[in-house]
Order: C-alpha cells, then structure tokens, then sequence
C-alpha cells in the first residue's frame, strides 16, 4: 500500500503536539497510550437538541462488563416506524452526540432506525474510555439494541467510522450481524503511523504504541466478515487515507461488498455525499433482501 504524505494543514491537533514534544525533548520515539487517542469531556444533554421531522429518544444503558461498579451510557435512538433495518453506531476519536446532526439527518433520510452512543467519559456516558472498556461496552451495547429494542440480528447493520471502525469490525466478529460500514477505515496502527508521518519525519521519529492499541487490526477482522459490506474513504483524507479503505476492500472476502471513494472528500462529513447514501441505501436493501432468502 502507498501511503500518502501529508502536510501540516492536515496533521490531528494529537500529532502537531507530539511532533513539537518530540523537537523540544530531542529525536526518538513517543509513546502513544491509550488516554493519548481518546479526547473525553461532558457534554450538554439531548434536551437541547432538536431537529425538526425526527423522532429521537434519550435511552440509557447499563454496562457491567467492565467494572464492579455498573457505568451507564448515553445513547440516542432514532426510530422510524417505516423500516425493520437499524444501524448501530460507532464514532470515531472526537464524536459526541450532541454534535451529531449531520448523521442524525442522514439516518433520518435513510430507510433505517439507527442508535448512536456515547463513549465512556463522553457526553453524558460515565466512566472513563479504553481500549478494553469500548470492546465490551460494544458487546453491551448490542445486547441491548438486540434485546430491549427488539432488533434482528440479521438486520442490524454496525457502521463505525474512523476509530469506531474497529468496534465495528470486533463486534462484527464476536455476534451475527446483517452488514457492516467502514467509513474513513484505517487498517491497522502500523499503516496508520506511515500514513501520517512522511518518510523524512520517519528518518527522526516515531511512534511506540500501546500493545492495546497495536493488537487492533481491521486487516485481521475483515477477512471474516461474510454479512454485505460497505467501505467508504474519501480522496482528500489526510488522517486515514483512502489507500487504507482500497486495501481493506481488497482483503475482505465477502461475496457482497462495495468500495466508494468520494471525491475532494476528507475525514468527515462522507455521509453528506451523494455517493455514500446512495451506496448506503444499496447496502441496506441487500440486508433485506438476505434476510427474505
């Protein structure tokens, strides 16, 4: 895979700090832990969201997977009464609910239910974010879409994007699931330092992640995704570039999967494109149409 060099304009404000730390404490490598990927904060509460046409719950849910003590997550429950198809979401590193009016319209749009969650320690979810606690949240999760809201498992499809990309693809391994959306994929933590760092910054630094962070790998899991699949990059994305979303399309090795580049697209806002909604309205008519077989 070629990765694509970028420039400063593009860099996460995480690397622009790390690159300044890594000038002012002399060349080498820097450790990255897991508190270093995740960016946490309270948030205000859905009782001052609104959007016109939208039907939008406030549920809570229970994990006790983690920890002694139960941490209760705040999610939002989208739900027509036109369809049997639900999407469960996974945002990436800076996603809160209460900043997500773009996917809630695009959702609303879409033949689809859809329940969208707050990270440990994000918005109203209590507790704190990790590797191991987002995995079982995740699990958590999905016991209670599949189980208190009554959805099929057969036509649930997981959509993770950027780092919810790999909950998706872990959840997508560990329970039966209807299909699955990749949007701004990386592949795995290797790859993704290439990406970000130019060969010359390489000459100088690195990275030393955490095991945790290093064992993640949309490569491994992809491979034994049979469920459609829908992978969406966009040209101009200088964080998880569109070489990542082509390789995964490459490994995958369902029968029932597409590929959509969207052009001038960067690291968010892909579900706005023309592109990825229509690829997305195809994608949950093969859910259906599998469930019907």
């Amino acid at each position: 895979m070629m990765a694509r060099p970028v420039t400063a304009s593009h860099l996460t404000p995480l690397l622009l700090f790390l690159l300044v730390l890594a000038g002012c404490t002399g060349c080498g490598s820097i450790p990255i832990a897991e508190e270093d990927v995740f960016m946490p904060k309270p948030s205000i509460t859905p009782a001052t969201f609104s959007m016109d046409g939208v039907t939008l719950d406030e549920r809570t849910i229970v994990s006790t997977t983690a920890e002694p003590d139960s941490v209760v997550l705040d999610a939002w429950w989208l739900r027509p009464d036109n369809t049997d198809a639900t999407v469960l979401f996974f945002g990436g590193q800076g996603f809160y609910l209460v900043q997500s009016s773009g996917y809630v319209k695009t959702f609303a749009e879409l033949p689809t239910r859809a329940l969208m969650w707050d990270y440990r320690g994000y918005g109203k979810s209590e507790g704190a974010p990790t590797v191991a606690h987002l995995k079982q949240d995740a699990l958590t999760v999905y016991e209670y879409v599949t189980g208190e809201l009554g959805v099929d498992a057969e036509r649930l499809v997981v959509h993770g994007h950027s780092l919810g990309t790999f909950m998706a693809t872990y959840l997508a391994n560990e329970r039966p699931v209807g299909g699955v959306v990749l949007e701004n994929p990386a592949t795995n933590v290797e790859a993704w330092e290439k990406a970000l760092l130019p060969w010359y910054l390489r000459l100088f630094v690195g990275f030393d992640f955490a095991d945790s962070l290093r064992q993640e790998d949309n490569r491994a899991r992809i491979a034994s995704i049979e469920v459609p699949l829908l992978i969406v990059g966009g040209s101009d994305d200088g964080i998880t570039p569109s070489e990542m979303a082509e390789t995964l399309y490459d490994d995958a090795r369902t029968s029932s999967k597409e590929l959509v580049i969207v052009e001038g697209g960067g690291h968010n806002e892909l579900y706005a494109s023309d592109a990825m909604r229509t690829a997305y309205r195809s994608l949950l008519a093969d859910v259906q149409n599998s469930v019907h077989e």
